[in-house]
């Protein structure tokens, strides 16, 4: 079976960094974007199998990537999404959007978040 492959949509490049290094750890393979636009578009083109997203970013922030990937593909999402922000009122909106199990406020620890992802998968 081949490694799960990830899609991290983060613009701190050393929360990135510490991702890529974490996932590679536990064996995934990793895919990064840049910005919300960059997320969707890398998400037409690599077979992600499920998304790190943070919401703070330049241009489409998370939130809005959430909505748009709800809005094509008829309110579901096609890969589980899980939210990494730093801000409060961003981890409400996607509360909201997601559940509460789904958005991992900044400083997170990086084992939790893991843990969490490979049990969205298994699913």
């Amino acid at each position: 079976m081949s490694p799960h492959r990830i899609l991290v949509v983060e613009d701190d490049t050393h929360v990135v960094a510490m991702l890529r290094e974490v996932l590679h750890q536990e064996g995934f393979e990793v895919d990064t974007a840049q910005d919300g636009l960059a997320g969707l578009l890398a998400l037409n083109t690599i077979d992600a199998d499920a998304v790190l997203l943070d919401i703070m970013m330049p241009d489409v922030d998370g939130v809005r990537v959430i909505q748009q990937l709800l809005e094509e593909h008829g309110g579901v999402l096609p890969v589980p999404v899980i939210v990494i922000t730093g801000s409060p009122d961003g981890a409400r909106r996607c509360r909201d959007l997601l559940g509460d199990d789904e958005v991992f406020t900044k400083p997170f620890d990086p084992g939790a978040l893991v843990d969490h992802l490979r049990s969205r998968l298994s699913l």
